[in-house]
């Protein structure tokens, strides 16, 4: 088939022509059934991978000369659209013109036109494949009377429902259907693939979600009875090849209202006045299988989701919360990076062993904050001086950060403060104390002493690759155009990014200028090829501490308990290789989603509060300049947009080279960074906007 393909598309290239099925047919020879429906297939793939051009009759090569794009389009939150072809330029298409298009569909577009060289616009010709075609619709009305409104406003599509599927739908529903092809009335033909929910649900939100990302929130019956079946708690024959590790005071330390206790520490000093750093991580492995339903699951969710304070697990609760949970004075199974760790704080000694512990206290990041301030806190005084130790031990690894020129691009997430009925109240920067710096060097040390002691064996790093400086350097460029002043470097590399990000670290503007660096550097990812880690500038690292949430961490584990058990040869190798690899890409296209998901989940959140603000003029920060606007954030954690003609003292324009907005009588100029007040002018939790405007006496600080 692929031979076949190859063969017609290199024939397209070479011969600039018009041609029927029928001619094509008979120049390739293609006889009988079996070939005919082969020959059919190539040339619809060839279609849809927009390398031929079909126009009801005939078919031709896709080139530039027939007026046409192809490409997949992306459907922004205000309803724009914008097609990225495979040349390497982007269309946009107006809402009025997507034609049935959605989000991530293939489409080709006509009518194109450029009023600037760098400017294209467009409208949907043809919808060639869809990536899924679901569509969220609420119910206005009940029955075969009702009514169907997108419940994104961007998603403008007109549907029709067969009437079974409409009878027992009731005001308010929410439903996802499946957009098929377009009738000879207009309207899209569809069908019903699920009820998500109604409008009034107390996680109507968490559902829709879930839906758009297609995340699976019910695990199978099969999956839940095996979870059920799991022991729930240790027995004798659990330890057998485990060293114990009972008597030793470990403790783990999370956030205020976790649930799944995933990790453990000890530390205590040694004779030689080194550090002996104890880190326990859950031995879910132990008790999920290959072949199980839990395990294949797991594959499909890869990662646990935690939108606006509630959780969609990767294994069901019963397990994450129960045996494979830390829960203090229960024993539970682990394994064990005991690592020594020198003055420098240099990993000089590493061992890995399958353990049993029994935490002695679940401690709360808040607490522990207090206990290190010299606060005291009931019932933790059997601990402060463990806990002064780590904080001794957290420091030195942090100076070893330093020296080695780690790159800091830890941005502030905003949490959803929300009252008792699950109202959003207030959104706030989460602050990263040094009960927080505490676990995070020491996972940070795990990880790296892990992927040291296995780099041998087929294990999914997590790895990190050296920025394009030249896209770097356009980042810098567009930070000092915009009027703010950093550091002058005579060449980029770790030494100068490090030292602009020390630069702006304690500055107003730090985290809106951090941001813009950290959108030029590549994305972290999983591979099984090891490349190094460039920001924590590493040479090995890997994920080894979270296997109750993140897939690349539970194979992980899995991968170490087989080669500590003797259970590896040539042939093992090759089976775990080609799963890490599977694991690897999935994981890192979950992790995307993950973070799409939970930035959608808090605009929803923001949204839905805001629209009880109408009106209320905020203090805030220009984050970003565009020749539409600029994006802002208010000091209360609230981003939203200004649209360039919500600047109301004056007719504004986009100066590009300068990314500033430059009033054409006033030459009042709005940069990156300027602190403004604006009032807010619109929200809607439906489709994530909000949106202000400056009135005409504004204030600008600059």
């Amino acid at each position: 088939m692929n031979e076949l393909k190859i063969l017609i598309n290199d024939y397209f290239k070479s011969n600039n022509g018009k041609f029927t099925k029928d001619e094509l047919r008979h120049k390739f020879n293609i006889k009988g059934e079996q070939q005919t429906a082969i020959f059919n297939c190539v040339l619809n793939e060839l279609v849809m991978d927009g390398c031929l051009f079909f126009d009801g009759k005939t078919y031709r090569l896709f080139t530039n000369e027939i007026g046409l794009a192809y490409g997949e389009i992306e459907v922004n939150k205000n309803g724009c659209g914008f097609v990225h072809t495979k040349d390497g330029y982007t269309i946009l298409i107006e809402n009025c013109d997507l034609n049935g298009a959605l989000d991530g569909d293939k489409v080709i577009v006509s009518s194109i036109n450029s009023k600037r060289k760098d400017f294209y616009s467009g409208e949907v010709y043809k919808v060639l494949k869809r990536k899924n075609g679901f569509v969220l619709f609420e119910v206005i009305g009940n029955g075969n009377n009702a009514s169907l409104v997108p419940y994104n406003s961007y998603n403008n599509i007109n549907i029709s429902l067969k009437k079974n599927d409409l009878k027992d739908l009731i005001h308010g529903d929410i439903i996802k259907v499946k957009v098929g092809t377009k009738s000879d009335f207009g309207e899209y033909k569809a069908t019903l693939e699920s009820i998500v929910g109604h409008r009034d649900d107390p996680d109507i939100d968490i559902k829709i979600l879930a839906e758009k990302y297609e995340i699976p929130i019910e695990f199978s019956q099969e999956a839940i009875k095996e979870a059920n079946d799991l022991p729930k708690e240790v027995t004798e024959k659990d330890l057998v090849n485990r060293i114990d590790l009972r008597n030793k005071d470990i403790i783990t330390i999370d956030c205020d209202n976790t649930k799944d206790r995933d990790d453990s520490v000890y530390v205590e000093k040694l004779d030689n006045g080194n550090f002996r750093l104890i880190v326990n991580i859950s031995s879910v492995d132990y008790y999920i299988k290959k072949g199980m339903k839990l395990y294949e699951e797991a594959k499909i969710r890869c990662t646990s989701h935690y939108p606006i304070n509630s959780c969609i697990p990767m294994f069901p609760h019963i397990i994450s919360n129960g045996i494979c949970s830390l829960n203090p004075n229960v024993d539970r199974l682990t394994k064990t990076c005991d690592m020594e760790i020198d003055k420098d704080g240099k990993i000089i000694n590493i061992d890995v062993y399958n353990s049993v512990i029994n935490s002695k206290k679940a401690m709360k990041y808040s607490d522990v904050n207090k206990v290190l301030n010299n606060e005291f806190v009931e019932g933790y005084e059997p601990f402060v001086v463990q806990l002064k130790l780590m904080k001794e031990l957290s420091d030195i690894l942090e100076k070893d950060k330093i020296r080695r020129c780690s790159l800091d691009f830890e941005i502030a997430d905003i949490e959803v403060v929300q009252s008792k009925e699950k109202k959003p109240i207030e959104f706030k920067k989460t602050g990263i104390g040094e009960a927080e710096k505490i676990i995070e060097n020491f996972m940070l040390a795990a990880n790296t002493a892990i992927a040291e002691y296995f780099s041998w064996i087929p294990i999914i790093y997590r790895t990190h690759e050296y920025p394009d400086y030249n896209i770097v350097e356009n980042a810098i460029k567009l930070i000092n155009n915009s009027g703010i002043k950093i550091p002058k470097v005579n060449s980029l590399n770790k030494h100068s990014l490090k030292q602009i990000l020390d630069s702006i670290k304690s500055t107003d503007e730090g985290e809106i200028l951090k941001t813009i660096l950290l959108k030029a550097m590549k994305r972290a990812k999983y591979d099984v090829l090891n490349c190094g880690h460039y920001a924590l500038q590493l040479a090995n690292y890997c994920h080894f501490t979270s296997p109750i949430r993140r897939i690349s961490d539970f194979i992980n584990h899995r991968i170490i308990s087989d080669t500590l058990d003797g259970k590896i040869d040539s042939e093992y190798f090759k089976e775990m290789e080609e799963e890490a690899i599977d694991v690897s890409n999935c994981a890192s296209y979950a992790e995307r989603i993950d973070i799409d998901m939970e930035n959608e989940a808090r605009l929803m959140a923001i949204a839905d509060f805001m629209q009880g603000h109408i009106g209320e003029e905020f203090e805030a920060y220009v984050t970003d300049i565009s020749r539409n606007g600029m994006f802002i954030i208010t000091k209360s954690n609230i981003p939203g947009k200004v649209k360039i003609t919500d600047i109301l003292d004056d007719n504004y324009h986009f100066d590009q080279e300068k990314n500033i907005l430059v009033g054409r009588n006033t030459k009042n100029k709005y940069r990156i960074g300027n602190k403004i007040y604006a009032i807010s002018k619109d929200a809607s939790k439906e489709n994530r906007t909000i949106n202000f405007f400056i009135p005409k006496q504004k204030k600008l600080t600059i």
